[in-house]
């Protein structure tokens, strides 16, 4: 089985209400755990128990002192607690956890005498009468414990909406962090805003700020300086509403530039109510006192204020990506051209943006994934050095659900020669000796990887199975994969053959065809694309499923979806042509293409296949988004509808 929560039969269970923002959580109990009262060691192991258990049972364990216990004791001693395989709850609802104790007759107890713990008081606290309350996505264990003997369970707390019905066929790829997308994936819009910028009294842009802190914060102004951060840019489509704007510190916040209602309410709030949505939102520093400089400032998605410090996505974005198997980060790890090599160069929590050079923090991508108890899909930064794997590999570890298999991809298309990480491999492989088969770093980017895959074996032990191996190539030429599979014993350490079948129009988006093309409407753009589909895109595929199956790999699609573009049109063409491949992509006709894409993919034996991506705007630079707003009605969007269609199709089985 692909997760281990399946494996175990356990149930996706909505919580209190229904989809949208009032959905319940998710709380399913993993199998037995070799249970001790040590519960953050055992939280450290990340053990579970076997496929079959319907109970944990766990007897004659010693335990360490109780933290709270309920009364009257009794006489009989207890010699075994079975605790509940499964159970529900919304995040921040109680739900009261029952366990059963058994005398060593095999006679049930009444009223015995309890202690519980959990190893992660972050994710969920537990009272003396085993009632458990949610606070954030995650996992712990549980433990109970009478007398001498305990048992213990793994817990998952999922987030605010119930696991949606999802297919093993489709993944989704998350656009790229900034401030001018319509991806809006966080409640606190400042984490995917501009960052600061200077703007002085008389207009002028740039200068730099006296001092700053290492969160990108001024801690000091210039004489008529002010701090500008853009959270959201002209006609992306917002929702109109109240934000409210929160800040730590000592000075004045303004929301300049914006054509709202700034109203200050208290000490260290704002609110903000918008009625047209169709300009930029700007949030504005003016004055910050640097013994107590203005900090930590969150501009808050309508709605948002009670829950975003425990739930830090965005709703409505969580909904549109809640049906996918697989969640690849790529882009919110900035992989092309990271400047990341160790640990201390990455991203981190309180930085003020993550729509930065090292991208989305790491804790940041797993909590999402452990929302929506979804496989996330990271890409190891491509001049990361050793310790760097490893501390990444340790974090994933010690707080990924250890229910869900990670998939490790080193950097990103290191076949291709317009990303720097191409330009650098390639030069490692002249300094190291290494071949350089067709012009192409294959033989380094193999050995790479191989190496960053048993770096994080190392690190996981026991649980290296959880991890899954990916080596990505070129799906229209398969001799850079066939090269890397080739060297030495790189197939054996390896689970999954990745490429990206992207179909096109061919012949209408190439320039030399503009006139022809320009007469051309929308239906006749997707009679290409079918084309493609049928011809070269199934030729490739089949063509990788064969080398895939040749080392015994899975085949799966890292990237994939609509992949043409207009800029290489002359400038006066631009206009008119993506106007024309915009009405292709929304030609109602594309729900159909999206399902026999999919079916194309998986009939030839593919695996997961990850469209690229989940939600931004249409231009000339490509139609990649399957959406494009995050507020768009899914009944609006053929190609998003056509892949949800096809899940529903085609669900896993059982449910997730």
């Amino acid at each position: 089985m692909k997760k281990a929560w399946v494996a175990l039969g356990l149930l996706a269970l909505a919580g209190c209400g229904g989809g949208g923002g009032g959905g319940g959580a998710a709380l399913g109990m993993a199998g037995t755990s070799a249970g001790t009262a040590d519960t953050t060691d055992a939280a450290a192991t990340g053990t579970t128990t076997n496929a079959t258990a319907t109970a944990a049972t766990i007897t004659g364990t010693p335990t360490s002192p109780q933290v709270a216990s309920t009364a009257p004791a009794q006489v009989a001693q207890a010699a075994k607690i079975v605790l509940p395989a499964q159970t529900a709850a919304a995040l921040g609802t109680p739900v009261t956890l029952a366990a059963q104790v058994q005398d060593s007759a095999g006679q049930a107890m009444a009223n015995p005498t309890l202690a519980w713990k959990v190893s992660n008081p972050a994710i969920a606290t537990i009272d003396r009468n085993g009632l458990l309350v949610p606070l954030s996505a995650g996992f712990t264990q549980v433990s109970a414990t009478s007398g001498s003997v305990s048992a213990t369970e793994t817990i998952s707390v999922r987030g605010p909406l119930p696991v949606a019905t999802r297919s093993q066929s489709v993944g989704i790829n998350l656009a790229g962090i900034a401030y001018w997308t319509t991806e809006f994936p966080f409640a606190d819009m400042m984490k995917s805003g501009m960052g600061w910028n200077s703007r002085d009294d008389a207009g002028n842009w740039g200068a730099a700020f006296p001092t700053t802190s290492a969160q990108g914060y001024p801690t000091s102004l210039a004489p008529g300086q002010h701090a500008l951060s853009a959270v959201a840019w002209s006609n992306v489509n917002y929702p109109a509403g109240q934000y409210v704007i929160l800040w730590d510190g000592d000075g004045t916040v303004s929301a300049p530039l914006t054509n709202g209602v700034f109203k200050l309410t208290g000490a260290n709030r704002a609110t903000l109510d918008m009625t047209d949505n169709t300009g930029a939102m700007w949030v504005g520093i003016d004055a910050t006192n640097p013994a107590n400089p203005v900090r930590n400032v969150r501009f808050l998605w309508p709605g948002t204020e009670g829950s975003y410090a425990t739930q830090p996505f965005n709703v409505e974005f969580l909904k549109k990506i809640n049906p996918f198997s697989v969640i690849r980060f790529m882009d919110w790890a900035a992989s092309n051209g990271t400047p990341v090599v160790a640990w201390a160069d990455r991203s981190q929590v309180a930085d003020a943006t993550y729509a930065e050079a090292a991208g989305v923090p790491l804790e940041v991508m797993i909590a999402l994934a452990n929302t929506l108890h979804v496989d996330p899909w990271f890409c190891i930064p491509y001049m990361a050095n050793d310790d760097y794997v490893k501390q990444f590999a340790t974090l994933l570890h010690a707080t990924l659900d250890p229910n869900l298999h990670p998939h490790i991809e080193y950097s990103n298309e290191v076949w291709n020669t317009g990303f720097p990480q191409t330009t650098w491999a390639v030069a490692q492989s002249s300094s190291l000796g290494m071949a350089v088969p067709y012009g192409q770093p294959s033989i380094f980017y193999a050995t790479r990887a191989v190496q960053v895959f048993n770096l994080m074996r190392g690190v996981y032990g026991a649980d290296s199975g959880r991890l899954v191996r990916v080596l990505a190539g070129q799906a229209a030429w398969t001799q850079f994969s066939a090269s890397a599979l080739a060297y030495a014993d790189t197939a054996s350490q390896v689970d999954v053959l990745a490429v990206a079948p992207y179909f096109s129009a061919a012949a209408a988006g190439d320039p030399a065809n503009v006139a022809t093309s320009l007469g051309l409407s929308s239906d006749q753009v997707v009679d290409q694309m079918l084309a493609d589909i049928r011809g070269d895109i199934t030729g490739w595929i089949q063509a990788n499923a064969a080398l895939a199956r040749q080392y015994k790999l899975k085949l799966k699609a890292y990237e994939s979806g609509s992949g043409n573009t207009t800029y290489q049109f002359p400038s006066a063409n631009q206009a008119a042509m993506t106007a024309l491949f915009t009405a292709a992509n929304r030609n109602p006709r594309m729900h159909d293409v999206e399902m026999e894409y999919v079916g194309t993919w998986v009939a030839a034996g593919g695996d997961t296949m990850n469209q690229f991506n989940d939600i931004g705007g249409w231009s000339q630079w490509g139609f990649w988004s399957v959406l494009e707003s995050v507020m768009q009605d899914p009944a609006t969007a053929p190609r998003y509808q056509g892949l949800v269609d096809y899940v529903a199709a085609h669900p896993m089985v059982p449910l997730p």
